[in-house]
Protein backbone atom coordinates (compact mmCIF):
# COMPACT_ATOMS: atom_id res chain seq x y z
CA UNK A 1 0.00 0.00 0.00
CA UNK A 2 2.82 2.35 0.62
CA UNK A 3 4.12 1.85 -2.91
CA UNK A 4 0.69 2.61 -4.32
CA UNK A 5 0.45 5.69 -2.10
CA UNK A 6 3.91 6.84 -3.19
CA UNK A 7 3.06 6.48 -6.92
CA UNK A 8 -0.25 8.19 -6.36
CA UNK A 9 1.41 11.21 -4.71
CA UNK A 10 4.04 11.41 -7.47
CA UNK A 11 1.33 11.47 -10.12
CA UNK A 12 -0.52 14.18 -8.22
CA UNK A 13 2.62 16.21 -7.79
CA UNK A 14 3.46 15.82 -11.53
CA UNK A 15 0.04 16.97 -12.51
CA UNK A 16 0.54 20.08 -10.39
CA UNK A 17 4.09 20.75 -11.64
CA UNK A 18 3.58 20.04 -15.32
CA UNK A 19 1.02 22.78 -16.10
CA UNK A 20 3.11 25.34 -14.23
CA UNK A 21 6.26 24.27 -16.11
CA UNK A 22 4.39 24.43 -19.42
CA UNK A 23 3.29 28.00 -18.65
CA UNK A 24 6.89 28.98 -17.83
CA UNK A 25 8.03 27.70 -21.23
CA UNK A 26 5.58 30.07 -22.90
CA UNK A 27 6.86 33.00 -20.82
CA UNK A 28 10.45 32.12 -21.75
CA UNK A 29 9.54 32.32 -25.44
CA UNK A 30 7.89 35.71 -24.95
CA UNK A 31 10.93 36.93 -23.01
CA UNK A 32 13.25 35.85 -25.85
CA UNK A 33 11.08 37.60 -28.46
CA UNK A 34 10.90 40.82 -26.41
CA UNK A 35 14.67 40.76 -25.80
CA UNK A 36 15.25 40.29 -29.53
CA UNK A 37 13.03 43.27 -30.33
CA UNK A 38 14.80 45.52 -27.81
CA UNK A 39 18.21 44.37 -29.03
CA UNK A 40 17.17 44.93 -32.67
CA UNK A 41 16.09 48.50 -31.92
CA UNK A 42 19.39 49.17 -30.14
CA UNK A 43 21.43 47.76 -33.05
CA UNK A 44 19.52 49.87 -35.58
CA UNK A 45 20.12 52.98 -33.46
CA UNK A 46 23.84 52.31 -33.22
CA UNK A 47 24.06 51.63 -36.97
CA UNK A 48 22.30 54.94 -37.77
CA UNK A 49 24.59 56.79 -35.38
CA UNK A 50 27.70 55.32 -37.04
CA UNK A 51 26.36 56.16 -40.49
CA UNK A 52 25.71 59.77 -39.47
CA UNK A 53 29.17 60.03 -37.94
CA UNK A 54 30.75 58.76 -41.16
CA UNK A 55 28.77 61.30 -43.25
CA UNK A 56 29.76 64.10 -40.88
CA UNK A 57 33.43 63.17 -41.14
CA UNK A 58 33.30 63.14 -44.95
CA UNK A 59 31.45 66.48 -44.94
CA UNK A 60 34.16 68.01 -42.74
CA UNK A 61 36.79 66.80 -45.18
CA UNK A 62 34.84 68.26 -48.09
CA UNK A 63 34.62 71.58 -46.22
CA UNK A 64 38.39 71.71 -45.85
CA UNK A 65 38.93 70.89 -49.52
CA UNK A 66 36.37 73.58 -50.48
CA UNK A 67 38.29 76.10 -48.37
CA UNK A 68 41.55 75.22 -50.13
CA UNK A 69 39.91 75.50 -53.58
CA UNK A 70 38.54 78.96 -52.69
CA UNK A 71 41.90 80.05 -51.28
CA UNK A 72 43.68 78.79 -54.41
CA UNK A 73 41.41 80.85 -56.70
CA UNK A 74 41.89 84.01 -54.60
CA UNK A 75 45.66 83.59 -54.58
CA UNK A 76 45.74 83.03 -58.37
CA UNK A 77 43.70 86.19 -59.04
CA UNK A 78 45.75 88.25 -56.60
CA UNK A 79 48.96 87.00 -58.27
CA UNK A 80 47.66 88.27 -61.64
CA UNK A 81 47.66 91.82 -60.30
CA UNK A 82 44.95 94.47 -60.17
CA UNK A 83 44.92 95.36 -63.88
CA UNK A 84 44.81 91.72 -65.05
CA UNK A 85 41.69 90.86 -63.02
CA UNK A 86 38.96 91.72 -65.54
CA UNK A 87 35.70 93.52 -64.91
CA UNK A 88 33.08 92.76 -67.53
CA UNK A 89 30.09 95.14 -67.58
CA UNK A 90 26.83 93.21 -67.47
CA UNK A 91 28.35 89.95 -66.19
CA UNK A 92 26.39 86.72 -66.09
CA UNK A 93 26.10 86.34 -62.29
CA UNK A 94 22.80 87.03 -60.59
CA UNK A 95 22.52 90.37 -58.85
CA UNK A 96 22.68 93.99 -59.89
CA UNK A 97 23.94 94.64 -63.43
CA UNK A 98 27.02 96.51 -62.24
CA UNK A 99 30.42 95.95 -63.74
CA UNK A 100 31.31 92.40 -62.74
CA UNK A 101 32.91 89.23 -63.94
CA UNK A 102 31.64 85.84 -62.94
CA UNK A 103 33.64 82.65 -63.34
CA UNK A 104 31.49 79.57 -62.87
CA UNK A 105 33.49 76.35 -62.66
CA UNK A 106 31.45 73.21 -62.07
CA UNK A 107 32.62 69.65 -61.81
CA UNK A 108 35.89 70.39 -59.99
CA UNK A 109 37.22 67.16 -58.51
CA UNK A 110 39.60 66.52 -55.65
CA UNK A 111 40.94 63.71 -53.54
CA UNK A 112 43.03 60.68 -54.35
CA UNK A 113 40.25 58.91 -56.21
CA UNK A 114 38.81 62.15 -57.71
CA UNK A 115 35.29 61.42 -56.43
CA UNK A 116 34.82 64.62 -54.42
CA UNK A 117 33.12 67.17 -56.69
CA UNK A 118 32.74 70.91 -56.18
CA UNK A 119 31.34 73.99 -57.89
CA UNK A 120 33.39 77.18 -57.67
CA UNK A 121 31.85 80.58 -58.49
CA UNK A 122 34.11 83.63 -58.56
CA UNK A 123 32.63 87.12 -58.69
CA UNK A 124 34.70 90.27 -59.34
CA UNK A 125 32.97 93.60 -58.61
CA UNK A 126 33.96 97.23 -58.27
CA UNK A 127 33.41 98.73 -54.82
CA UNK A 128 33.80 102.18 -53.29
CA UNK A 129 36.29 102.99 -50.54
CA UNK A 130 33.44 104.27 -48.38
CA UNK A 131 31.40 101.03 -48.61
CA UNK A 132 33.14 97.76 -49.43
CA UNK A 133 29.91 95.74 -49.07
CA UNK A 134 28.01 97.25 -52.01
CA UNK A 135 28.96 96.81 -55.66
CA UNK A 136 29.00 99.96 -57.79
CA UNK A 137 29.32 100.80 -61.48
CA UNK A 138 33.03 100.75 -62.18
CA UNK A 139 34.59 104.21 -62.20
CA UNK A 140 37.43 105.14 -64.52
CA UNK A 141 40.04 104.50 -63.36
CA UNK A 142 38.99 101.55 -61.26
CA UNK A 143 40.24 101.87 -57.70
CA UNK A 144 38.94 98.84 -55.75
CA UNK A 145 37.82 95.38 -56.86
CA UNK A 146 36.11 92.95 -54.50
CA UNK A 147 36.66 89.29 -55.31
CA UNK A 148 34.23 86.75 -53.83
CA UNK A 149 34.87 83.03 -54.26
CA UNK A 150 32.15 80.55 -53.29
CA UNK A 151 32.93 76.83 -53.37
CA UNK A 152 30.04 74.42 -52.87
CA UNK A 153 30.72 70.71 -52.23
CA UNK A 154 28.36 68.29 -53.93
CA UNK A 155 27.73 66.53 -50.60
CA UNK A 156 24.59 67.96 -48.98
CA UNK A 157 25.95 67.76 -45.43
CA UNK A 158 28.85 70.10 -46.23
CA UNK A 159 28.28 73.87 -46.18
CA UNK A 160 29.53 76.16 -48.96
CA UNK A 161 32.73 78.10 -48.28
CA UNK A 162 32.82 81.83 -49.12
CA UNK A 163 36.05 83.84 -49.14
CA UNK A 164 36.35 87.54 -50.04
CA UNK A 165 39.20 89.94 -50.60
CA UNK A 166 39.55 93.48 -51.93
CA UNK A 167 42.24 94.43 -54.42
CA UNK A 168 43.40 98.03 -54.58
CA UNK A 169 45.03 99.70 -57.55
CA UNK A 170 48.57 100.73 -56.56
CA UNK A 171 49.03 103.10 -59.52
CA UNK A 172 45.64 104.84 -59.27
Amino acid sequence: MSTYYHLDTMQKSRSKIRPQWAREQGFALIEVVMTSVVLGIAVVGVALMLSSACSFTVAQGDGRVAFYLAQEKLENLRALGFAAVPINPGGSCSGPPYGMTCYNESGLTAGEDQVQTFTRVTLVECVAKSNLNTAIACPTPQVLKRITVTVTPSMRQADPVVLQTVLACQQC
